[in-house]
């Protein structure tokens, strides 16, 4: 993706991820989606307006809650957590560039200084395709 392709892209983004917010662990916790081990300090998603149980998606975070009250008392309301791995495949998260410095990570939405890239998660081997 060129910087002219995000550009286009960046104001619609941001209405697809409405709901979604980009957060850093403070202890060690699950992916509801993979059930991998989200570890204090690394980065994932949070949709606010998805149910972890059931996967129902609400328009307002006040339905996600009336429905815990409602279906889930037990459990305490609160979005769907993605790891770094899963928000990638959801679209959540895409590899940047830092311009500056040269860093890559992952980022929900892609800064003036920052560049999109085709790159896997660091420490992760691409995958290839010899014939």
């Amino acid at each position: 993706m060129t910087n002219e392709e995000a550009k286009q892209v960046s104001l619609a983004e941001s209405e697809r991820l409405t709901g979604i917010i980009s957060m850093l662990s403070v202890g060690d916790i699950k992916c509801d989606k993979c059930g991998k081990p989200i570890r204090h300090l690394d980065r994932y998603c949070n949709n606010t307006r998805e149910c972890y149980h059931c996967k129902t998606v609400f328009n307002l975070i006040s339905e996600l809650n009336s429905h815990f009250i409602e279906v889930h008392a037990q459990e305490q309301p609160r979005g769907t957590r993605y790891c770094t791995e899963c928000s990638m495949k959801a679209g959540y998260l895409h590899m940047v560039k830092n311009k500056k410095t040269g860093e890559t990570f992952p980022a929900m939405l892609v800064l003036r200084d920052e560049e999109p890239v085709e790159e896997e998660l660091p420490g992760k081997e691409k995958s290839s395709s010899k014939k």
